[in-house]
């Protein structure tokens, strides 16, 4: 016997088993649980809409159809009809806002699932036990150490169960601060990131590291040069480095200069500008340099002046030095010799009474 596909066949039977459905049902108002999740009701109630349009607009579909206007009547229902439009938001609320939630507290809500099942399982459990001690009397002590065991394990996966998830919360806590964020700079300032100051890690290199280090000492390096070295080198005529009349000498680096001035002008064979006058009272502004008729002279009070820092004290107070320089002199003239003769005659008498 052949199975009826007609339309109208498929259309009757289903209207039979939606009767049936219905009939079987305790009511026909549908109410979500008193205790529930309003995350979990808002899905069902947005699914269910999504169901109820979509069987509407196969509905419509199919009476387009059976009037006789085949695929005419199906091209005229346009995706901007309000059976379309409605399927859109159902499914954008579906899928961009149900699913991204449920993903956030998926922990939350399997906690309440488990905390709903272990208050269920104890409600349950005094008969269980009756019977589990009846059991153990006929048994005997034997198996007690790994029953106890076993719900021992049990206590310690359940705790395990509800510990925290520390990388659901690192992302809650990036995408809060990723809005934070997006929110301060609506209005176009930019705003740089709260974070901890640190120095970015840098490598010295060697030429770092000789700037730090002190300089070099032209007179010292001109002193070893000259006196130290064995080696032989071209000296000056004599009397040609003295100069203002013997109250300076020209040093080294004065030497050099003049005789790069004199190798640019014969090379060039041009005369440079003389040096100008601000120039000269730069170099004069110098300062001596302690030297005199060719001799070296500086050396002489730096160490009475070194000698005066060491021994003075702080506060104002006389150093062994000063005190040393106010003491009376004992070798100096005094005078005939009456007057020595009276300094022991008092000394005496002195000494005498004591005695």
């Amino acid at each position: 016997m052949a199975v009826d596909n007609s339309l109208d066949s498929l259309l009757a039977t289903l209207t039979l088993s939606i009767q049936s459905a219905t009939e079987a049902l305790p009511t026909g108002d549908i109410l979500p649980p008193i205790e529930s999740i309003s995350l979990l009701d808002v899905k069902n109630e947005l699914l269910l809409s999504y169901l109820q349009n979509l069987a509407f607009l196969i509905l419509l579909k199919l009476r387009a159809c059976s009037d006789g206007a085949n695929a005419q009547g199906a091209k005229e229902l346009h995706p901007q009809d309000e059976v379309v439009q409605k399927l859109v938001e159902l499914r954008v609320y579906l899928e961009k806002g149900v699913r991204p939630l449920e993903n956030r507290l998926k922990y939350n809500i399997d906690k309440i699932i488990r905390t709903a099942d272990d208050a269920a399982r104890r409600l349950s459990q005094p008969t269980t036990k009756n019977k589990s001690r009846k059991s153990r009397n006929d048994i005997g002590p034997d198996n007690d150490a790994s029953d106890a065991g076993s719900t021992q394990t049990e206590e310690d996966e359940d705790e395990m169960a509800y510990g925290p998830r520390g990388n659901s919360m690192a992302r809650t806590k990036a995408q809060a601060k990723g809005e934070k964020a997006k929110d301060l700079a609506k209005d176009g300032i930019y705003r740089p990131p709260k974070i901890t100051p640190m120095a970015m890690p840098t490598t010295e290199g060697r030429e770092a590291r000789r700037e730090r280090r002190p300089g070099k000492s032209a007179t010292l390096d001109e002193f070893i040069a000259t006196e130290l070295s064995s080696a032989p080198i071209a000296e000056p005529s004599i009397g040609s480095t003295i100069v203002d009349g013997g109250r300076h000498t020209k040093s080294e680096k004065e030497r050099r200069e003049e005789n790069e001035r004199r190798e640019y002008e014969e090379a060039n064979f041009t005369r440079l500008a003389p040096i100008s006058k601000k120039e000269q009272a730069k170099k004069r502004g110098r300062g001596p340099d302690g030297g005199f008729g060719g001799e070296e002279w500086r050396s002489l009070g730096a160490g009475i002046d070194r000698i005066e820092r060491l021994t003075q004290k702080k506060g104002g107070k006389l150093g062994s030095l000063e005190q040393s320089r106010k003491r009376p002199v004992g070798d100096g003239p005094r005078g005939s010799g009456s007057a020595a003769g009276d300094a022991f005659e008092k000394r005496r008498k002195v000494v005498s009474r004591y005695k």
